[in-house]
């Protein structure tokens, strides 16, 4: 399945905010593990900042990835309610027509026709 543009850039911004919290709270938790020196501590608020964007980056990524895929085709279904009668299917009438042949001879006495398997003609009674 070919990913939409949409899907791409949800996961770069899922990869940024990963790469941004991680690297952020690394060299956060060293900073703040720094001796204070004359009372002072590290500065380290801007660091806490890096932390905060990599998951706002990470939270909107994960919500563009989860949109793009739910607005994907969507499978139709026909109506089941008892309400909606189903629809007439019509039967579909074939007509079909026999042609039969008989075939007939002529008497050679009277000239009238007669079925081939008749032994006598039906009009004089001649023989066939």
């Amino acid at each position: 399945m070919a990913q939409t543009p949409q899907i791409g850039t949800g996961i770069g911004l899922i990869a940024m905010g990963l790469l941004l919290t991680i690297a952020g709270a690394a060299i956060w938790s060293s900073c703040s593990g720094q001796p204070t020196i004359n009372g002072v501590s590290p500065n380290c608020g801007g660091l806490a900042a890096f932390v905060a964007i990599g998951i706002i980056l990470l939270i909107i990524g994960i919500i563009i990835v989860v949109m793009a895929a739910s607005s994907g085709p969507r499978t139709i279904y026909p109506s089941t309610d008892p309400a909606v009668p189903p629809p007439v299917i019509q039967p579909v009438v074939v007509q079909q027509t026999i042609v039969q042949q008989t075939v007939e001879v002529r008497c050679r006495y009277c000239g009238s026709l007669n079925p081939v398997t008749a032994n006598k003609c039906a009009a004089c009674g001649a023989a066939l």
